[in-house]
């Protein structure tokens, strides 16, 4: 049976879970869940919420009436994203390490692509800089990543991490040995060779109503 700390791992999902639904599923307290995820070194981001109640948009309506919010008309600093950046990443790097990549939300992108998940990215620190620095700026990924904003992030068009020789034949998380490519065209290469997946991208007619 796994322990709490596992259940919370296995669900919670960056920008689609909540804390407080992970503490409902597992029966659990959602300040519980945040500390079982600081502990783990897994940065915590806003979830989807479920629908409010009549009575709770009720509630909230009367608190708020007359409220001016503290920080309206104020923007964090930059430099105080990076330090949370920093503070909550599982890997040793400095703020200063961070801040010499000026497209934050790229970089925190880039971050959320590399989820450790069922061991799939247990990266070092070292392996981690040097995947930022080959991805920050590499091509592919930055042509990937500038359409899938212009299309308002489709789905089906998000930048994800492919093990080019898969994990399944062997492959590794060595840098020459991943890529970028949409969501669609790696779900659909699944476990193919390059050689296999080159031959079906080739005559993609022949496998299509």
């Amino acid at each position: 049976m796994k322990t709490i700390e596992q259940q919370v791992i296995d669900a919670y999902v960056p920008y689609e879970t909540t804390l407080r639904a992970v503490g409902r599923l597992i029966g659990i307290s959602h300040h519980r869940v945040k500390r079982i995820l600081v502990t783990h070194n897994i940065e915590i981001v806003k979830g989807k919420r479920g629908p409010l109640t009549e009575e709770h948009k009720a509630n909230l309506s009367k608190a708020c009436k007359g409220r001016k919010g503290s920080m309206k008309g104020r923007k964090m600093p930059k430099s105080s994203l990076y330090q949370n950046m920093a503070s909550h990443l599982r890997f040793s790097v400095s703020v200063a390490w961070l801040e010499q990549f000026d497209d934050i939300e790229k970089l925190k992108f880039l971050n959320l692509a590399i989820s450790r998940r069922g061991g799939r990215f247990d990266l070092s620190t070292e392996e981690y800089k040097s995947y930022v620095d080959r991805f920050y700026s590499d091509k592919q990924f930055n042509l990937l990543y500038v359409k899938w904003q212009d299309s308002d992030q489709n789905k089906w068009r998000r930048p994800t991490i492919d093990h080019i020789n898969p994990r399944a034949l062997g492959g590794s998380n060595a840098l020459d040995n991943l890529q970028f490519l949409t969501w669609f065209e790696n779900h659909a290469k699944g476990d193919m060779s390059p050689q296999d997946w080159d031959f079906v991208k080739k005559n993609i007619k022949d496998y299509l109503v």
